[in-house]
């Protein structure tokens, strides 16, 4: 059962946009792969194969573009965290031996992948822990993926705003860094600072999806922080160049207004989804208990798992004999 944050939701709904994501990537990966890159072939991966096979992985957005000059196709990864995930590394080689085999079974070459993490946690980027004394002889020799990391973590909002970036791939790299610290008054100031970027993004809305970017970028800031609809729109309506009359659609409004009569839904999905992963990290515990440790491809597994499976697997735990007993179907 894949559950998505705000965070989620925005990364997606900004990054899921080839000229969005283009200026970020020109950014951050080396200058000799961005000149070998056609960014005008690049794509989102879609329905062609590659994101529905990872989709039982978890990657974020995975986009396709083509060598300048060829009709070789690069796969780029694309995963944020909002929060120090020590298995990052393995989860992103399991990503790139998965596009292998997916590569292998259909009779083409090995795909050039590109794996890049934006990385807007409460500490500075950490992929793996340093090996303990007695495992450092052999770190060498493990398995190892290295990929482009984009951290956020104690950069000043200056340097946030990277101009070569859209103003809404800044404003959400903003969002992301910056807004989880603020109170009520700190999100209405931050908002002000803003303002330019908001009011950029608002003229620059090109496709549909874009020119939903200042309702979910409102939604990020009612999901992360305190400030109340009301405030949020008085603030937005300082900023914004249309007339206050017609500052948001209507259904943006709507969804602003409605966003209290919201809540208790929402604390009711939120209390069942508690529930639910409290029950999973439980059974991780139980499992590896009682079989030893886990591979990554169970506990993925598990956490992605709906309640109804949690319940038979439990009940399984005790008189299981196997791992495979356990997941018998």
């Amino acid at each position: 059962m894949a559950i998505f944050s705000p965070h989620d939701q925005l990364f997606h709904s900004t990054f899921s946009t080839p000229r969005h994501v283009a200026c970020w990537l020109q950014h951050v990966l080396p200058p000799k792969v961005v000149a070998a890159i056609d960014w005008r072939s690049l794509a989102p991966a879609g329905e062609r194969g590659v994101a529905m096979g990872l989709r039982s992985h978890v990657a974020d957005l995975v986009f396709t573009a083509r060598l300048v000059g060829s009709d070789e196709l690069v796969l780029i990864i694309l995963e944020h965290k909002a929060f120090v995930d020590r298995g990052l590394r393995s989860q992103m080689l399991r990503y790139v031996v998965h596009l292998r085999r997916l590569a292998h079974k259909r009779g083409q070459p090995e795909p050039i992948v590109i794996p890049v993490v934006l990385s807007h946690g409460n500490a500075p980027f950490a992929a793996e822990q340093v090996p303990s004394i007695g495992r450092e002889a052999f770190a060498a020799l493990q398995p190892r993926m290295e990929f482009i990391v984009d951290d956020l973590f104690g950069r000043t909002e200056e340097e946030l705003r990277r101009t070569e970036l859209t103003a809404l791939a800044q404003l959400t790299h903003l969002a992301l860094a910056c807004v989880r610290h603020f109170d009520s008054l700190g999100v209405l100031a931050a908002i002000e600072r803003w303002g330019d970027l908001l009011r950029a993004v608002e003229l620059d809305a090109e496709t549909p999806a874009e020119q939903d970017a200042i309702d979910q970028f409102g939604w990020y800031l009612l999901e992360t922080t305190d400030v109340s609809p009301a405030d949020l729109h008085m603030a937005f309506s300082k900023q914004l160049n249309q007339p206050s009359s017609s500052i948001m659609t209507t259904a943006q409004r709507l969804r602003l207004e409605g966003h209290t009569q919201g809540l208790t839904q929402g604390l009711t999905q939120g209390l069942t989804q508690g529930l639910t992963q409290g029950q999973a990290q439980t059974l991780l515990r139980q499992l590896a208990k009682r079989f030893g440790p886990l591979s990554a491809e169970t506990t993925l597994r598990i956490t992605s798992a709906t309640p109804p499976e949690l319940d038979q697997w439990t009940d399984r735990v005790l008189e299981a004999k196997t791992l495979d007993e356990v997941f018998a179907v």
